[in-house]
């Protein structure tokens, strides 16, 4: 190993082979770093809100209203600058995130694509740009260019981005994954299928889970399925990838045990995310189940954090964020035809949220 290059602490679900520049490295952890820093102006800011009347008597209300909440917020606010100099911040950090990240790639590019680079890309099936919504053009959570804005952007959000930035910041997010892999109702499995399954972070636990499913994994980003594939591939997996909207992957109808996300649901407009409920239902055999995460509903969060939620949606690039933190699920999976709906928690702030339910069995006409 030259002298320049430093070995990163290898979190939980990212490849311990990669050794990234002291550059591109100090780069990335100084974006950590000053995103770190705005911790004391949010305590102030929590500090503020939990302070005023509204924040008390927000857990009591039957069905507590955002906008609201966010009106009471701006008066607690009023007159103190935190919450314009953390907005400020992070967009700043936002913009300088992606491309200091591709940057670090690009440093490295010929022995850093021996990790990226996918096995065998013309296996995974693309539909085509003619299926692709209007919605994707938007660039999620601020990533310059959007999910396909580099062609290994599915090893840079990966293997960098969530490294030095989210993993510092939240912690053991691939727990969450395993948990929610759990949380189906059964034990076995024969055919899975995984909408919006990136770079394969959700689909990589499903495999752990249920080792003896056929899994299919689809999404709309090119470069997110050629890493999910290379990921597959490193732990002696074969899954079939599919290009396409989880709204509708074309996929053939009954031929699925379990459809599953997680986190899909708050990156798509309202009329989409009713559709994936319905393109799961046609998806599954009678009998299979569903299950979705996604966040919490701002009714199960607290005053702070429903505001927090709902503030930092509105200022990272979130815009169906609200749509589905106050959608009725159970209303929606009910309204698509399923059946035994229920929702539940399964970490700390009810984060992340779970909705399970079954396709009901065909009853047959008596002859």
């Amino acid at each position: 190993m030259s002298p320049d290059v430093i070995a990163a602490p290898v979190p939980d679900g990212m490849n311990p082979e990669l050794r990234l520049h002291q550059r591109g490295r100090a780069e990335l952890e100084f974006l950590a770093a000053q995103r770190a820093a705005l911790d004391p102006l949010r305590d102030r800011v929590k500090a503020r809100i939990e302070a005023s009347p509204e924040a008390a008597s927000w857990g009591e209300a039957a069905d507590p209203e955002i906008g609201e909440l966010r009106a009471a917020a701006e008066r607690a606010l009023a007159g103190s600058a935190e919450p314009g100099v953390i907005g400020a911040a992070l967009a700043w950090g936002r913009g300088r995130l992606t491309p200091r990240a591709v940057a670090a790639f690009e440093a490295q590019r010929e022995e850093l694509l021996e990790l990226a680079q996918a096995p065998d890309p013309a296996a995974i099936t693309d539909r085509g740009d003619e299926v692709v919504p209007r919605y994707w053009k938007y660039e999620f959570h601020g990533t310059t260019g959007g999910w396909d804005g580099h062609e290994h952007m599915g090893f840079v959000h990966h293997e960098l981005v969530y490294r030095y930035l989210l993993v510092p910041a939240y912690g053991d997010i691939f727990r969450q994954r395993g948990q929610v892999a759990a949380a189906a109702p059964r034990t076995e499995y024969a055919a899975i299928c995984d909408l919006g399954c990136g770079t394969g972070q959700y689909t990589l636990k499903l495999a752990e889970t249920y080792p003896g499913a056929r899994i299919t994994g689809v999404d709309l980003s090119q470069a997110s399925l050629r890493y999910a594939q290379r990921r597959a591939a490193d732990r002696g997996l074969t899954w079939d990838l599919v290009r396409a909207a989880a709204e509708d992957t074309g996929l053939p109808a009954g031929g699925q045990d379990l459809v599953t996300s997680f986190i899909l649901l708050h990156e798509i407009p309202p009329h989409a995310l009713r559709k994936v409920f319905a393109e799961a239902f046609r998806l599954l055999k009678p009998g299979g189940d569903l299950v979705f995460s996604d966040v919490a509903p701002y009714r199960e969060r607290s005053a702070y954090n429903a505001w927090l939620d709902d503030w930092d949606a509105e200022n990272g690039n979130e815009p169906w964020w609200r749509t589905t933190a106050t959608a009725d699920l159970v209303e929606t999976a009910e309204a698509a035809g399923f059946t035994e709906v229920r929702q539940q928690p399964l970490g700390p702030g009810n984060y992340p949220w779970v909705t399970i339910a079954r396709r009901p069995l065909e009853r047959k006409e008596p002859t």
